[in-house]
């Protein structure tokens, strides 16, 4: 029997929750009960699915720029891969694979609520294209740059399609900015070591300057000097969580809502932080 849309886009996002659980359950197990829960709790199950079905969407993609799991047949490089799935998702017709129809199911299921997830696609996949073309390079960028691509990807990307998931104003994605930049610090010290294997250096080139880092110091990350670098971030990381708690009555947020960004971003976050701080 020939499954439907639906079916095989489901089927694809199970495959993604039981590869992370597989291995990585540590780190995300947590994170996908929260998803989970989500639908109950909201009492909407439609952006619910949603939510669940975007996540593994760009957890996928996600996996596959970073080589953790495998590229598919036929594709020379994940930049390659990548670019075909960004024009997909642009003009989504004709499917070609399970992704594809995870796309077109994402975009249906958005349809249903009245929302259009489009623009907050496009720069999500534009920020993992960024990470396509320099994985293996070790090429360190000028802080403008990666601060550019970072806020496309944790900023304006993923805040503003979780604000939407809420029913809220998406443009109050400028008052979490600074919740969002913390998360990026604590994305670039607990995948520190990760990162530099697959050739991803997230330090600045005016960071290495600054703390004095040379190439020769990135695979160490048990270097004075990048360690030095790690707690001054894990530092700015907790400055910027007081910043977000200042300003955040600003957005005049739900219950629900403040209650995610502190229990999913928030609180995992500063335990990071203070964790690096407390051993150094």
């Amino acid at each position: 029997m020939t499954l439907k849309p639906g079916q095989l886009a489901k089927e694809m996002r199970s495959k993604v929750f039981h590869h992370m659980l597989e291995t990585r359950g540590r780190k995300y197990r947590a994170f996908l009960r929260y998803l989970c829960l989500f639908k109950y709790i909201a009492f909407a199950p439609s952006r619910g699915e949603f939510l669940e079905s975007y996540y593994a969407l760009m957890r996928y993609l996600d996996d596959v720029v970073d080589g953790d799991v495998a590229l598919a047949d036929g594709y020379p490089s994940e930049s390659e891969y990548l670019s075909e799935k960004i024009e997909f998702s642009k003009n989504p017709v004709n499917p070609k694979d399970e992704v594809d129809f995870l796309i077109l199911y994402c975009f249906e299921l958005a349809e249903r609520f009245g929302e259009d997830f489009h623009t907050e696609t496009k720069d999500i996949l534009d920020s993992l294209m960024f990470d396509a073309r320099r994985r293996g390079m070790g090429i360190i960028f000028p802080n403008e740059e990666l601060v550019y691509h970072f806020h496309l990807l944790d900023i304006r990307g993923t805040i503003r399609a979780t604000l939407k998931v809420f029913k809220d104003d998406p443009d109050k994605y400028k008052i979490l900015e600074p919740l969002g930049t913390a998360c990026r610090h604590q994305y670039d010290i607990e995948d520190f070591d990760a990162d530099i294997a697959a050739g991803y250096v997230n330090i600045s080139k005016e960071d290495c300057e600054r703390f004095g880092i040379k190439p020769e110091d990135l695979s160490k990350s048990a270097s004075p000097n990048i360690r030095s670098w790690l707690r001054h971030h894990a530092e700015e990381g907790l400055a910027l969580l007081s910043e977000h708690r200042r300003i955040m009555p600003q957005g005049k947020f739900s219950l629900f809502e403040r209650m995610v960004f502190s229990v999913v971003y928030e609180i995992p976050a500063r335990k990071v932080f203070q964790k690096l701080l407390s051993e150094t």
